[in-house]
């Protein structure tokens, strides 16, 4: 029901949100409410009354999806309005298929995640190793382990993957011309 542009605007704000999260673990409100207003917007201007209603049930579907992984403490606040705001782009619909993929993206996530968690001290030791022996007697200045530890884990990436697919599978990805 979307047109591109605003599906273009949604996969821009899923991604940056993505971006910042992997790297502040955080999504900030000033990206989520312009993105809702559009969305809304949008709603009216391509459905009138009907469009804000399917807009608004979107947003609902979209908060619903992930509610219980905040509740447990799985997921944080950004995380569950940036999948209603997606939903109020997407409808209710969409927002279902988002939000299934999405939990789909993150377990796939998860596991990489965990993976390398158990895996990077190996990782790190046997390269700091190799270091060593092809280049024995110089100092070492690489640091191998990161500087801040952290055991969250960023959603977000997950939740633009679904999204993503949800707009791909609407097809709203290319725009296509009435001939």
């Amino acid at each position: 029901m979307i047109d591109f542009l605003p599906a273009y605007f949604l996969l821009a704000t899923v991604l940056i949100a993505a971006v910042t999260d992997i790297l502040t673990h955080r999504i900030p409100n000033n990206l989520l409410a312009p993105a809702l207003v559009l969305a809304l917007l949008t709603g009216i201007a391509t459905g009138g009354a009907t469009g804000l209603m399917l807009s608004l049930a979107g947003l609902v579907v979209g908060f619903a999806m992930l509610l219980p992984l905040y509740s447990m403490r799985a997921t944080a606040a950004g995380d569950v309005k940036l999948l209603a705001v997606a939903g109020a782009f997407l409808g209710p619909e969409g927002a279902l298929v988002a939000g299934l993929m999405t939990f789909v993206a993150g377990a796939v996530f998860g596991l990489v995640w965990i993976a390398w968690r158990i895996l990077q001290p190996a990782a790190a030791f046997w390269l700091a190793r190799i270091m060593q022996a092809s280049h024995a007697g110089l100092p070492q200045v690489m640091m191998l382990h990161p500087t801040t530890k952290t055991s969250s884990f960023a959603y977000a990436p997950a939740i633009a993957t679904g999204v993503g697919f949800a707009i791909w599978q609407q097809g709203w990805l290319i725009p296509t011309v009435m001939v």
